[in-house]
């Protein structure tokens, strides 16, 4: 297989409005390397807005695809986690795209209950594992653990602190590797 393939990142962003939770979204990036991480990359989530229509205030979910050119500008941005390799952009980028956002009023109401963020990043996964178009993509509920525990690391440090005075870039960790990218 050729080196520096792009690789797919788990981002999770802060939701100062509900502490302790996260806002999932997966990044395709360049490979980085210890000196030199990847700091472009293209976001793809799913997020929901309120609208007002004719008076009707509503909330729909929306897949959302963003070319990033800096990702340490990224607001509220807290960690970045190197998840897998990609084999075939293109093809990626096509089953993403396709992965469903349900609605509150869709037909199949329990998806449509229980949709979120999470819910469509863990199901984009999935249907990337099948499609072959990914290498080294582990078990999700491993990645949320090794996700989730890496944010706890940083804050316990006070990674997010006013005072903080380590590493300003936006912490990566690479799952495939184990090793921590940016601190």
């Amino acid at each position: 297989m050729p080196q520096n393939k792009p690789r797919l990142q788990l981002a999770l962003y802060a939701r100062p409005k509900h502490p302790g939770t996260y806002h999932y979204a997966l990044f395709i990036s360049p490979k980085g390397t210890k000196q030199q991480p990847a700091d472009s990359a293209t976001k793809h989530h799913v997020k929901n807005t309120l609208q007002n229509t004719a008076g009707e205030v509503t909330q729909p979910w929306r897949y959302e695809r963003l070319a990033i050119s800096d990702v340490q500008l990224e607001h509220r941005l807290l960690v970045r986690i190197n998840i897998a390799k990609v084999i075939s952009p293109h093809a990626l980028e096509r089953i993403i795209e396709a992965v469903p956002v349900y609605q509150i009023d869709d037909p199949n109401q329990i998806e449509a209950r229980s949709f979120t963020c999470l819910t469509w990043v863990q199901a984009t996964l999935e249907a990337l594992r099948s499609q072959d178009v990914v290498t080294g993509l582990g078990e999700w509920v491993n990645i949320q653990k090794a996700a989730l525990e890496y944010v706890e690391r940083k804050m316990e440090v006070g990674r997010w602190k006013a005072d903080w005075k380590g590493e300003q870039r936006v912490p990566m960790l690479d799952l495939r590797s184990g090793r921590e990218i940016v601190g």
